[in-house]
């Protein structure tokens, strides 16, 4: 969805240009690579009039995207099905049942600490309750 204000304010959008994308390349490296540089860092090292943090900020994220999730070769399908043999040749059906067995037990386990935490927060807000309403009683004399 657009959006239009009564005083032209509107976004514009921006071209990057190889130019202007070379640019930001390097304000990036220069601020130490895609996940240390900040948008306002790449700006102010950028220097161009009329380029907003909101270009840079937008700009980032694809480039953040485009450095850690390369595009597959295969752009017509993205997702291949395949066996989990073919992933892991050494996975076996005695290592299938192991990780159930290990699963069930870490849910057990996970079932009794909350079970354990419900137990200790009713006791801590029973104490906090007390404390409360005899603070309030002290602040009412």
């Amino acid at each position: 969805m657009g959006s239009s204000s009564s005083d032209g304010a509107s976004k514009e959008r921006l071209k990057w240009t190889q130019e202007l994308h070379s640019l930001f390349d390097k304000a990036v490296n220069q601020l130490g690579g895609p996940d240390r540089a900040t948008p306002k860092g790449i700006l102010k090292v950028m220097g161009i009039p009329g380029l907003t943090i909101f270009h840079v900020k937008s700009h980032l994220q694809k480039y953040r995207m485009s450095k850690f999730i390369p595009e597959s070769p295969n752009r017509g399908s993205r997702f291949e099905r395949r066996s989990i043999s073919e992933i892991l040749p050494n996975f076996s059906a005695t290592s299938g049942a192991q990780l159930h067995e290990a699963l069930q037990m870490q849910k057990e386990v996970q079932k009794r600490l909350t079970d354990q935490l419900e137990v200790r927060l009713g006791q801590w807000l029973e104490v906090g309750g007390n404390r409360a309403s005899g603070i309030g009683l002290y602040y009412n004399r």
